[in-house]
C-alpha cells in the first residue's frame, strides 16, 4: 500500500477460549498479505493471541460474549483493537514502558519471571502503542505499530 490508503477489516470472535488462535491466525495472515514486516515475527502472534486471551479473561462482559476485533492499515499504520461487544465500563489498564522487569534473568532464575502480567510486555515488544480504548460504544485495547 502507499500514500494514506486505507484498509479496513472487522471480525466477530466467538467469546471463547478455542477462538482466540484462529481469529489470530487470521489477523496475521492478514498482515502478512499487506505486506506488515513485524507480521513475520513470530511474537506478533503471540502478542495477539494475548490480546485476544485478556480481553476473554478480564473484560467485563456477558458469559460466553463475542468479542470483535478491528484491523485498520492506513498507509504504514497498522491499528489493531480487541474489543468487549457488551458495553460496560472500561477496564484501566496499567500499561508497561520500558524492558520486561525480569529481562535480566537466566534460566536458572526462571522463577523471577511473574506468573501473570507478561502478555503486556510481549505486546509492547511488537507494537509500541497500546492502550485501552472505547470505539463505537465498545471499550478494549489497541494495538498500533508504524512500519
Amino acid at each position: 500500500m502507499s500514500g494514506e490508503e486505507r484498509l479496513s477489516a472487522s471480525v466477530t470472535v466467538p467469546g471463547r477460549i478455542e477462538s482466540v488462535r484462529p481469529a489470530a491466525s487470521l489477523l496475521v495472515a492478514m498482515a502478512r498479505q499487506l505486506n506488515v514486516p513485524a507480521a513475520e515475527n513470530a511474537l506478533f502472534e503471540v502478542a495477539l493471541v494475548e490480546a485476544l486471551g485478556n480481553a476473554l479473561r478480564h473484560n467485563a462482559r456477558d458469559d460466553d460474549g463475542p468479542l470483535r476485533c478491528d484491523f485498520d492499515l492506513i498507509g504504514r499504520t497498522l491499528t489493531i483493537r480487541v474489543l468487549d461487544q457488551g458495553a460496560r465500563a472500561p477496564v484501566n489498564l496499567s500499561i508497561p514502558t520500558g524492558a520486561a522487569p525480569w529481562s535480566d534473568a537466566t534460566a536458572d532464575a526462571w522463577e523471577t519471571i511473574p506468573e501473570t502480567g507478561y502478555g503486556l510486555y510481549v505486546m509492547r515488544a511488537i507494537f509500541p502503542a497500546i492502550r485501552s480504548v472505547t470505539h463505537d460504544g465498545h471499550h478494549g485495547i489497541e494495538l498500533q505499530l508504524v512500519f
